[in-house]
């Protein structure tokens, strides 16, 4: 595409029904999250945002340091796509910032609206779920801030808050429970993963002559490789490439069945959950004995 893009008319409230799936029971419970919104979730919520302000000071700063140049604003694709003007970032991280002023700031407990502060309540909550739900925290945004404000860690943030109340969306909760069940984002147990190794090690013999492997769970491989698991089954001329590549180099490797995932969907969610993804990368290096590990992704 040449030239500028196009901005979209404003078209108030064009995205507030377009809200996704509530999380399971199930999968919230199996990360460590509660299994349906509490009772007490706006105390729950603000004990959180007290939490995440204290441990990640650059939230409070990126609050604090908005002009609202709106530099931002048209550089959003979840803006230019729908015109909901709360899908500008700087609007969508207002949502965050009046309540933060509401609770957290002494303009905010004294003065509440006209200081642009505003109580947690129903309606502010269901903006919070629509619309930082709409944010893929790609920080083209952050780009384009002149004072570097990266809106992605405020969406995270809320996420964060809101998930400390139960409150989360189907699809992140369940992908991050699957990693837990099975090893990766996919739900793709050891038995298909090991299967599909294998035939892919005969597909190669068959119509290349060569005899490459695909190594899984080998103990003391020189590599561990952790691919994005679509590769295994979706994207598969790249897992053929991995294999080629480390066959070429003559280099010792293999794959894991407790983590082969290098997505991390817990970046969409929470710190905690993005942190026991990560962990088990290590704990899959560890348990196999590898000297390095490569990450794709």
């Amino acid at each position: 595409m040449r030239g500028l893009v196009p901005i979209p008319e404003i078209r108030i409230g064009a995205s507030k029904h377009q809200v996704c799936h509530r999380a399971k029971g199930k999968d919230m419970a199996k990360i460590d999250l509660p299994k349906q919104r509490l009772e007490n979730w706006k105390e729950a919520m603000l004990q959180k945002m007290a939490e995440v302000l204290e441990r990640y000071r650059s939230v409070r700063l990126f609050l604090d340091i908005c002009v609202k140049c709106e530099a931002c604003a048209d550089k959003c694709q979840f803006f230019l796509g729908t015109g909901d003007p709360k899908n500008m970032p700087v609007a969508r991280a207002d949502l965050f910032r009046k309540v933060y002023k509401r609770y957290f700031t002494l303009g905010g407990k004294i003065w509440g609206r006209a200081n642009e502060a505003e109580e947690l309540d129903e309606t502010v909550l269901q903006e919070w779920v629509t619309y930082f739900y709409q944010c893929s925290e790609c920080r083209r945004c952050a780009v384009f801030c002149p004072y570097g404000i990266d809106t992605a860690e405020i969406t995270m943030a809320a996420r964060e808050i809101m998930a400390a109340a139960g409150v989360a969306t189907k699809y992140v909760t369940e992908v991050v429970a699957k990693v837990y069940d099975t090893g990766n984002n996919l739900g793709i147990w050891p038995a298909a993963w090991k299967d599909n190794c294998a035939f892919l090690e005969q597909d190669l013999k068959d119509t290349e002559g060569l005899d490459v492997k695909f190594p899984v769970d080998a103990v003391g491989a020189e590599v561990l490789l952790i691919p994005p698991s679509a590769d295994n089954f979706v994207n598969t001329d790249t897992m053929i490439g991995y294999a080629k590549m480390f066959h070429a180099a003559g280099i010792s490797w293999t794959t894991s069945t407790y983590c082969n995932e290098g997505g991390n969907f817990g970046l969409f969610l929470n710190y905690a959950n993005l942190k026991k993804a990560n962990n088990r990368i290590i704990g899959a290096a560890r348990q196999l004995k590898v000297k390095k590990i490569y990450w794709g992704e």
